[in-house]
């Protein structure tokens, strides 16, 4: 019997990774070549925070969780993740392209705080590579690779086994209601490209700082220039799964601010990527 055709998975989700690999070569690429010169002068809104590293609390769910652990029942809003069980193996495959820029300009401002024994969440971890790569940053701590999709969980899980990896855990937990075992245990939050799949932003942010240790950081890259997002929202509701909503930085920080986080920064880091800093 062959397989039931679906528009999204078939047409739309790879419209889709062809838009996001164009706007990685013809506008990230050219921007990154101007950061190079000096050339790039990026919006910003709020001071950034002054270098500093923050104390890592070393390793402990990694050491006591040797399999993922998993939900005992979804959540009633569990379809919004259902598309990403059943593209966990291809998707870093489809978005690396854009998300790798992303994620380097990301680790940019994270390393001007990052301990070796750091404890970092990884809220929405996808198939966990970029989770991986901070594990490696952090010898002497961990990471936790967090998502609402199991099977985002599981395939992060083989990754970093196959990787030999082992100073992280593996936790499918939805990012607005994480488990008590995470309250005040992180140094660091880092969220790239997952924002605007969360049916609740205020409530995910509330999350941040309650899993955060007194004077953690979060840091959050996703789409944020109002120019990008009225001209992205309108495709990303038609083909990407899970889509909610885009913020710009002004939202941003009020969003921040309003769940307690005392210093918000917001910079441009890329044309149409914003990435927030805010510190508990």
């Amino acid at each position: 019997m062959t397989e039931r055709f679906d528009l999204q998975r078939h047409v739309l989700g790879p419209l889709l990774t062809y838009g996001l690999w164009s706007w990685s070569a013809n506008v990230f690429r050219p921007a990154l070549v101007m950061k190079s010169l000096g050339l790039y002068r990026p919006q910003a809104l709020g001071q950034p925070p002054a270098p500093g590293k923050l104390d890592g609390g070393g390793p402990q769910l990694s050491k006591t969780l040797a399999e993922p652990l998993l939900l005992a029942n979804a959540p009633g809003h569990y379809d919004s993740v259902v598309e990403f069980d059943h593209c966990s193996d291809d998707y870093e495959a489809a978005v690396k392209p854009f998300s790798q820029p992303v994620f380097d300009e990301l680790l940019g401002l994270l390393l001007n705080h990052l301990a070796p024994d750091a404890r970092i969440l990884d809220p929405s971890c996808g198939p966990g590579i970029e989770a991986l790569a901070l594990a490696r940053l952090v010898p002497d701590g961990e990471v936790v690779a967090a998502d609402l999709s199991r099977g985002m969980v599981e395939t992060a899980w083989r990754n970093a086994r196959e990787a030999g990896q082992t100073n992280m855990a593996f936790v499918q937990a939805d990012v607005g209601d994480p488990p008590q075992i995470f309250d005040a245990y992180f140094d660091v939050v880092c969220c790239c490209l997952a924002f605007h799949h969360y049916p609740d932003g205020a409530a995910a942010v509330r999350a941040f700082r309650r899993v955060l240790r007194p004077g953690g950081m979060a840091f959050v890259a996703d789409p944020g220039p109002k120019w990008f997002n009225d001209m992205s929202a309108p495709w990303a509701r038609l083909a990407d799964p899970g889509f909610v909503q885009h913020r710009t930085g002004a939202e941003f920080q009020t969003l921040f601010r309003q769940a307690g986080f005392a210093d918000v920064y917001w910079v441009e880091a890329l044309p149409g990527i914003g990435i927030t800093v805010a510190s508990s």
